[in-house]
């Protein structure tokens, strides 16, 4: 399986586009579920809301969406219970540069723990076609859109398909086209 999808799915570009006109503001996540696979959240987006609305985003979702959230670089009191809330959905947690080592022990107890850039004794995730196919990659790619070539994302889906493989793109708002065109490709190859 290929899992697809943006980070964030409140964007104002989509609206009228993606998102039906009429569509209420608190449908938008379940219309994004329904379209893709998995969801990118930046830390200041999951760190910000109510554990009652991260609850709801479970609610929001289907069994198989994934969510993806970074790290804080920082401790955040109530860390155990936002990973907690996110459980049901949580594909891995992606640590950055700076991530505490207790943030990370902590994450790892609810989903994996997938590293943005090289830390040592986690996998990294690709930032391009071409390193997603590196031998010890995590099955992640998070893109620029600017940086989708379809003939290579075929080759990644190949490889990435039998590992549960998920591509991101960071800048989602701007790059609805590049994502719709991913979702059609990997459904031409049969990896949904």
């Amino acid at each position: 399986m290929i899992r697809l999808g943006g980070f964030d799915w409140r964007h104002a570009a989509w609206q009228g586009g993606f998102y039906p006109e009429d569509l209420p503001e608190d449908w938008r996540l379940t219309f994004y579920a329904n379209e893709f696979d998995a969801l990118g959240l930046a830390a200041e987006a999951w760190l910000a809301p109510s554990l009652e609305e991260l609850a709801g985003w479970v609610k929001d979702t289907r069994e198989g969406f994934r969510l993806y959230p970074e790290l804080p670089a920082r401790r955040v009191p109530d860390l155990e219970a936002r990973l907690k809330a996110l459980g049901p959905r949580l594909g891995a947690t992606l640590a950055g540069e700076g991530c505490p080592p207790e943030i990370i022990a902590l994450a790892g107890r609810f989903a994996p723990v997938w590293a943005q850039a090289a830390m040592e004794g986690l996998p990294p995730v690709a930032h391009d076609f071409v390193e997603a196919l590196e031998p010890g990659r995590a099955p992640l790619v998070v893109l620029e859109s600017s940086r989708v070539d379809l003939r290579a994302a075929r080759r990644v889906m190949e490889v990435l398909g039998p590992r549960d493989g998920v591509i991101l793109l960071r800048d989602a708002g701007t790059a609805l086209e590049s994502l719709q065109g991913l979702r059609t490709l990997r459904d031409l190859l049969g990896w949904q």
